[in-house]
């Protein structure tokens, strides 16, 4: 799926796409990184590192340039900010 940030067409592997509709959909409310993982990695898997799961945070505010909406709530997990206009 394309989107676009800044005039220009973005790229989302489908893990960015889930990880990002989750942490939008609850907009304002911390998600937990194990309840990000169950929620990304639905496919059965029995173990996957959470170090996945910084990756692809890491790779949606480079993208998007979104450091400023996706905040890091230490020891829980990660909440979606609505960028101030």
């Amino acid at each position: 799926m394309q989107f676009a940030h800044a005039g220009q067409v973005v790229e989302l592997s489908k893990t960015e796409q889930k990880l990002l509709r989750t942490l939008v959909e609850n907009a304002g409310r911390v998600v937990k990184r194990d309840q990000l993982i169950d929620a990304i990695w639905t496919d059965g898997a029995e173990y996957v590192d959470e170090n996945a799961l910084s990756v692809a945070v890491k790779r949606i505010r480079d993208k998007l340039d979104a450091s400023d909406c996706v905040k890091t709530v230490y020891g829980l997990g990660y909440r979606w900010e609505r960028a101030h206009e």
